[in-house]
């Protein structure tokens, strides 16, 4: 065969002589697989085979003993192979003729998974050789096997990484009693038959070409140059479909191998048409393991990416369809292409499944694109601190740079501003990230307990103590130790911890030993220390150990430009998974106003409090704590003004207009009514804008600061001419 595929061109007769050797090849090939045909009907229920691993073995290694004589027969055949396997696709017997076309030895093959043998087994990435990685071979193969019939085109890969199409049939192997206990593949390999046929394809291709000035064909010159336009047209017009696809397209056979793809697929993998047709498809798609993507994100295929690979082809094989998938395809560099896949199944006339189809379209501008968001989203986030606030940017700088450092740190800030977050951010970019983080109330604990809890104590050092116990200190030996509310420590504690900070050391109540530590402090409150210290409650000496670099939280209502990101960030926290929730622009509007006495603890609780109250995703007024919109009512109060002006104020108005001021306004002719309404105007142009300017140009505010409806706000503002 190999000769006729490297002839540059074929005539009339060398394609004859491949049709007649071609047809020759399907009659052998025809009467095999009538045989076997004829075998599985004869044994549609199974073949008795006995219950036992040895039993199965014998099948092959004794067929004149055990096996019938129809299968016998049939087996004896050189061109049929045979593969017997337990209920788990464990090999227990393989024919000769079979190992000797895989190329392996049997001992490889005896004992190991039926998978390994499968065309959509994949590599190395460092060494390039095939693997039988159980979770990613026998989910798939097993999705797959399930739904191929008993009867169906496969490919089985050789030891050293060819394809061998082959046409597989199944036989179940049977107990006495009946169960099914393993199964007998019959194995025809069909290398000769796909080579033979695709050198016929080649050579039509090259008649289809030359139809026009082939005289010898047999008819006329119209007829040619008709049926050269049709076919030409129809075959370059399908082409042309696939490859200006902006898509992806890639055609595998249901076992695994690549029958085609299209132009946008090769340049996405960046592998040429040679490399991939007819190869494993996993070939272009990544094993278990850590990757990058190509956007530059690292990412790590887990057994459940390769789960849910094998969900969606359970899903395809039973509705024939699979559509917006997502799965990472691997390029020739190794990085992951994210995609989103549509699934189509192929099948041929008699409802075979002959392959599957692939449209993928890539995701990497999209990825880029959200990476880039993130990126930009991290301008304003550290960890779980938000802020785009020009305090906040400062307090991240400031976070990343002391973080490097084994300086003590004091964290100054009121009730709810995120001090124990600063500080965990402070340990999470510390040298120290490996040790320990212990935190420790200092307000939340009995001052007879407190020594104890910090320093430890030995057992029956004091009447309950039944046990050494180590102290926080301890605890936090190599790491750090987070001291809140350091201003709550009563001022006998304050010298002891004095002596830690200084000499850095500890010794447990009850015992004389002192315990070396190298901890780093961490030290927070929400208190004036320097005004503590001048009521004689907190020491001096104390204050300038702990004040070696102080950051102050700034309260949320002087950071209100944080506060729609924050509300953004606790709603994607706490809102149910792919839920999008939104906020009313009165209930915004509200939160922007209001004063937070507990800072950013109290607006994450009042978010999770609307997220339970809300209808239709939608966070409204009435959603917000009573507490909160009376909050925001008593400073609406402040600015609500009359509606309408009384007269005596009018003519109070008209009678301090003296002299030459006041006597135009009567001489030109015009009334009392008419001066009174201009007057009004006025004035209600007057309380509009200042309504507007207190509501931020917010007009439904703005109405309920001058207590009247919306409707009648936007009519007299074009009575006004207010833009």
């Amino acid at each position: 065969m190999s000769a006729y595929k490297e002839l540059p061109y074929f005539s009339i007769e060398e394609f004859n002589a491949i049709l007649k050797e071609k047809a020759q090849m399907d009659r052998r090939l025809g009467q095999l697989k009538a045989a076997i045909k004829k075998t599985m009907e004869a044994f549609s229920t199974g073949i008795v085979a006995g219950s036992t691993a040895g039993s199965l073995k014998q099948l092959l290694n004794e067929t004149g003993a055990i096996m019938p004589e129809q299968l016998r027969d049939l087996l004896n055949n050189s061109e049929m192979g045979a593969i017997i396997c337990d209920t788990q696709e464990t090999i227990a017997a393989i024919s000769q003729n079979l190992i000797a076309v895989l190329g392996y030895t049997p001992e490889e093959l005896i004992g190991a998974y039926k998978g390994m043998l499968w065309v959509e087994r994949p590599r190395s990435q460092e060494t390039g050789q095939l693997l039988c990685e159980a979770e990613y071979v026998y989910n798939i193969y097993k999705v797959k096997q399930k739904h191929f019939s008993a009867i169906h085109e496969d490919a089985y890969i050789t030891r050293d990484g060819r394809v061998v199409p082959v046409l597989q049939h199944q036989i179940n192997l049977l107990s006495k009693q009946g169960e099914v206990v393993g199964f007998l593949y019959l194995v025809i390999n069909l290398s000769e038959e796909k080579s033979l046929e695709l050198t016929v394809s080649k050579i039509l291709h090259q008649i289809q070409r030359e139809l026009l000035n082939d005289e010898a064909l047999e008819l006329t010159a119209e007829m040619k140059r008709y049926l050269s336009k049709d076919i030409l047209e129809t075959k370059e017009y399908l082409n042309n479909i696939l490859e200006t696809s902006i898509d992806g397209i890639l055609i595998t056979s249901a076992s695994g191998h690549i029958l085609g793809c299209n132009q946008s697929f090769r340049k996405m993998v960046g592998y040429s048409e040679e490399e991939l047709v007819n190869q494993p498809v996993t070939n272009v798609s990544p094993l278990t393991g850590a990757y990058q993507t190509i956007s530059g994100k690292p990412y790590t295929i887990t057994e459940y990416d390769v789960q849910v690979m094998a969900d969606t082809l359970e899903t395809l094989f039973e509705k024939e369809r699979s559509y917006a998938t997502f799965q990472y395809f691997k390029d020739r560099n190794g990085l992951l292409i994210p995609t989103e896949v549509n699934l189509s199944l192929l099948k041929n006339r008699d409802g075979e499944i002959i392959g599957i189809l692939r449209n993928i379209h890539n995701l990497t501008e999209r990825e880029r694109l959200q990476q880039k968001i993130k990126e930009l989203s991290e301008t304003y986030r550290l960890d779980n601190i938000v802020g785009k606030s020009r305090s906040m940017q400062e307090i991240f700088r400031l976070l990343k740079k002391v973080a490097e450092s084994e300086s003590t740190v004091l964290i100054q800030g009121e009730s709810g501003t995120g001090k124990e977050l600063i500080a965990r951010a402070i340990y999470h970019y510390s040298p120290r990230f490996n040790g320990p983080f212990v935190i420790l109330n200092c307000g939340a604990i009995p001052s007879n307990l407190l020594e104890s809890e910090l320093f430890g104590h030995v057992k029956g050092s004091f009447t309950g103590a039944i046990r050494d116990k180590k102290g926080l200190f301890e605890e936090a030996n190599g790491g750090v130790i987070f001291l809140d509310e350091i201003g709550e420590l009563p001022l006998d504690m304050q010298v002891k911890l004095l002596r830690v900070l200084q000499q850095r050391e500890t010794k447990r109540v009850g015992d004389n030993r002192t315990i070396t530590i190298d901890v780093r402090i961490i030290a927070a409150t929400n208190k004036d220390l320097l005004q503590e210290i001048r009521k004689g409650l907190f020491r001096e000496d104390l204050y300038y150990r702990i004040n070696v670099f102080t950051m102050k939280i700034p309260p949320l209502r002087e950071r209100k430009e944080d506060i729609p990101l924050l509300v953004d960030f606790f709603l994607k926290k706490a809102a149910p998974a792919g839920a999008l929730v939104q906020v009313a622009r009165d209930a915004r509007k509200m939160l922007l106003d209001y004063p937070f006495p507990g800072n950013v603890r109290e607006l994450e609780n009042i978010i999770e409090r609307a997220l339970i109250l809300c209808e239709n995703n939608i966070i409204t007024v009435s959603d917000l704590p009573p507490e909160m919109v009376e909050a925001a009512q008593d400073h609406l109060k402040k600015f609500r003004m009359p509606a309408a002006v009384s007269m005596p104020t009018f003519k109070r108005r008209v009678s301090t207009h003296e002299g030459k001021a006041a006597q135009p306004m009567l001489s030109a002719g015009r009334g009392l009514r008419q001066v009174l309404l201009e007057n009004r105007k006025g004035a209600e142009k007057d309380m509009i804008l200042k309504a507007l300017s207190e509501a931020h140009n917010n007009k439904v505010l703005a109405a309920k600061i001058l207590n009247i409806g919306r409707t009648s706000l936007y009519r007299k503002m074009k009575q006004l001419g207010i833009e």
